[in-house]
């Protein structure tokens, strides 16, 4: 973090730059908050991207952060590697209910029946923690898949939902040993390449330029990503699966069903034992293929899809609103969470006041987290 002085002067000399804003919609009030929480809680900066009925309507940059920024994203990862395994499912390489018992045959017995679904929605049976060799980056992807299957389960596959990394590591694995083809590999042909971006990668801890590969890439909570580059993955989801920029723009991502199949809730029915405190707060939530499903009360808006890191980084998407953004800070979530609501509350206010209601805030705009809960962990520690 910069001396105050240094992050405040940019803070107080500069307007914010905006991009295409609608001159009927005020954004002073968008700007008042993302400049007051850049204070507050003495950032680097902070960036905020919005899209209104698939037509973006608001780029601004805060502080120190411009359009090169680039930051780790944490659990936000999980969204974007859950991109790269549907697309391999559409090519038929895989399937959802694939098992682990066909790429690992010499698995322990009780591993065998999990399938990349329920790899990819915490609800495989494996501990929901980031422990182990998930952040070890002298090791690789395959051994490390197989240091988490000779570990213990805590439930059968399919009836608990427990948040981690560890089954998403064994998928990316997985994807691996159906392709013949290392992740990052994967990763620039299903995902960077087709959606043209140019600053997405698994270098979460790396300060070093242009893009960085690993031999074992933290599948769940991994990667490095800039303003420019994640929207465009929101602004694909929000326009049902059709690139919406870059040389491909135009073309389909991924068939309608297939989004369909991500977007069911795929913890519903399971026991939860361990749950991060921000959507235990909220209450009646759902998870999807590596992102969240969280409740509003408006009129025609039952969810909004959201995919916060530990850093406080997400994207979002209100589909019933028209709206999709990406709000972009480097702390900590159980202080960003909140603000982050806080934030969609607003342009939610603005951009669809006819749905908006006061119930509506409240289920957009959460308390803050508890310290601890019981049976769950801050949402900070979830990588």
């Amino acid at each position: 973090m910069r001396p105050l002085l240094a992050f405040l002067a940019p803070l107080l000399l500069a307007l914010p730059t905006a991009a295409r804003s609608p001159a009927k919609t005020d954004f002073s009030a968008i700007d008042a908050r993302m400049q007051s929480l850049v204070a507050r809680y003495r950032l680097d900066g902070a960036s905020l991207w919005v899209s209104h009925n698939g037509q973006p309507v608001l780029i601004r940059y805060y502080g120190g952060y411009s359009e090169a920024t680039r930051i780790p994203i944490a659990s936000a990862s999980k969204w974007v590697s859950a991109l790269v395994l549907a697309r391999l499912v559409e090519r038929g390489t895989l399937r959802w209910d694939s098992t682990v018992g066909e790429w690992w045959p010499t698995a322990p017995a009780d591993k065998r029946a999990i399938t990349l679904a329920q790899l990819f929605s915490h609800t495989s049976g494996l501990p929901g923690d980031e422990s182990g060799c998930i952040a070890n980056a002298l090791t690789t992807l395959q051994a490390c898949a197989g240091q988490i299957l000779a570990g213990p389960m805590i439930a059968a596959p399919g009836s608990t939902f427990a948040y981690g990394g560890l089954s998403m590591q064994v998928a990316g694995a997985m994807a691996e040993r159906a392709t013949g083809l290392g992740w990052d590999t994967l990763f620039a042909r299903e995902l960077t390449t087709p959606l043209a971006l140019t600053a997405t990668e698994f270098g979460l801890n790396s300060s070093a330029p242009g893009i960085v590969t690993l031999p074992n890439p933290r599948i769940a909570g991994g990667v490095r990503s800039t303003l420019s580059d994640y929207r465009k993955l929101m602004a694909m989801w929000q326009a049902d699966g059709i690139i919406r920029e870059g040389p491909n723009a135009g073309q389909r991502y991924l068939a309608v069903s297939t989004i369909r199949a991500m977007q069911r809730d795929h913890a519903a029915g399971t026991a939860k034992v361990d749950v991060p405190n921000v959507p235990q707060s909220i209450g009646n939530w759902g998870y999807g293929f590596g992102y969240w499903l969280l409740p509003t009360t408006r009129a025609g808006a039952p969810v909004v899809e959201s995919s916060p890191g530990a850093f406080g980084f997400q994207g979002w998407v209100d589909g019933a609103a028209g709206i999709a953004g990406v709000f972009m800070v480097q702390d900590t979530n159980a202080r960003m969470a909140p603000e982050a609501a806080a934030v969609q509350a607003d342009l939610a206010r603005l951009l669809d006041p006819p749905r908006f209601t006061q119930s509506a805030g409240a289920a957009m705009n959460p308390p803050p987290p508890p310290r601890q809960a019981v049976r769950g962990r801050p949402l900070s520690q979830a990588k």
